[in-house]
């Protein structure tokens, strides 16, 4: 049996998120495919890390990082996380996140997971974690999309043959495809609302139609407070008592895309995009901007739109509410693409690689 340490970069990087889920739901799923694995993280801010489980591993969970502790923080973990190393003597290890600390002394192999290359594309200020290292470094690459795969190799030249396209799963739920869920009056959006997530785009659009104010609520989930800007938008366009905020976990998250009449995400990048999945098994339909990496694997069962046209966003969305026929496609479309994004799948492609790297 191979056996596979997670180091935990990622769970003192966010306390929620698609990446942090992501190890989880692997790890959990890797039992079923002959693979010993384990996350260490001695010190984290993740909320979906417990206790109580056995292939989750910390010793102190903070709220956040304390201003100025940053590096601090990271350092100990990596030391830490090169001592349980030659304690758990793993075959393979996985980098949850770029690690660039522990690329240059590791001896043991290791696989990384390359999400986006937002970042980079969009050239923002110098990024905490060295991607370029880590890359270098690794015995082997998985990409959650052939556009991240793309993004790749022209953005960092990596060999092709050292990279293997694996996407990400979504919770199957148990609704049947037959079943009539009630639908209540607002417009989900889900995560952060910043730089390339273009909420303001889709704020603006909502609030140019008579038709969505009139029937409809926008109901945002998790991505922190708004803030003072994103609350003086509301204002100035007169919206502030149709948009609300919450926050909570899984559990929560789940009834609402059960509950709302259409999720909406309209980012102008992404390097694959849960939200939208999790929407599509909950049986929500969905708008999505038609960004390519949404058109590689939600041609169907998704209503596209041009995410920097307001006008387009705002058609797009009262075309799928006002269209109960259309809706319903969408929704039915959804189920059957589901299938082939399972957390199982995930395990046991990834799994491959690491008996493969193991070899």
């Amino acid at each position: 049996m191979v056996k596979v340490l997670f180091e935990g970069s990622i769970f003192l990087h966010q306390n929620i998120g698609g990446v942090s889920k992501y190890i989880i739901k692997l790890n959990d799923n890797l039992k079923g495919n002959n693979i010993n694995s384990k996350i260490y993280c001695p010190l984290t801010i993740n909320n979906f890390l417990k206790k109580n489980k056995n292939n989750e591993i910390f010793y102190f969970k903070f709220k956040k990082i304390p201003r100025f502790f940053r590096r601090i923080f990271f350092t100990i973990n990596n030391i830490l996380t090169i001592f349980y190393i030659s304690y758990y003597k793993p075959d393979i290890l996985h980098f949850s996140y770029y690690n660039d600390f522990l690329a240059k002394y590791l001896k043991v192999p290791y696989i990384l997971t390359v999400y986006d290359l937002i970042h980079e594309k969009e050239k923002y200020e110098k990024n905490f974690f060295d991607k370029k290292r880590s890359i270098e470094n690794a015995k082997h690459i998985i990409c959650i999309s052939k556009k991240t795969r793309k993004d790749l190799i022209r953005l960092y030249k990596v060999n092709k043959k050292k990279i293997s396209v694996i996407y990400l799963g979504t919770d199957q739920t148990k609704t049947k495809l037959n079943k009539k869920i009630k639908k209540k009056k607002f417009i989900l959006y889900v995560g952060s609302r910043h730089r390339y997530k273009n909420f303001n785009n889709f704020i603006k659009a909502y609030s140019k139609s008579k038709y969505l104010k009139d029937n409809y609520k926008i109901l945002c989930f998790g991505g922190g407070d708004f803030k003072y800007k994103e609350i003086e938008l509301f204002e100035n366009l007169n919206i502030q008592d149709n948009i609300s905020l919450k926050q909570g976990d899984d559990l929560d998250l789940k009834r609402l895309y059960r509950n709302a009449s259409i999720f909406v995400t309209v980012s102008t990048s992404e390097g694959f995009g849960l939200t939208p999945f999790e929407a599509i098994s909950s049986g929500c339909p969905v708008v999505c901007s038609n960004i390519e990496v949404f058109k590689e694997n939600l041609k169907g069962c998704s209503y596209f739109v041009n995410p920097v046209n307001i006008n387009d966003i705002k058609f797009g969305i009262e075309n799928v509410l006002k269209n109960k026929i259309k809706k319903q496609k969408l929704i039915n479309n959804g189920f059957k693409l589901i299938k082939n994004f399972t957390w199982d799948i995930t395990a046991s492609k990834t799994s491959e690689i690491y008996r493969k790297t193991f070899k």
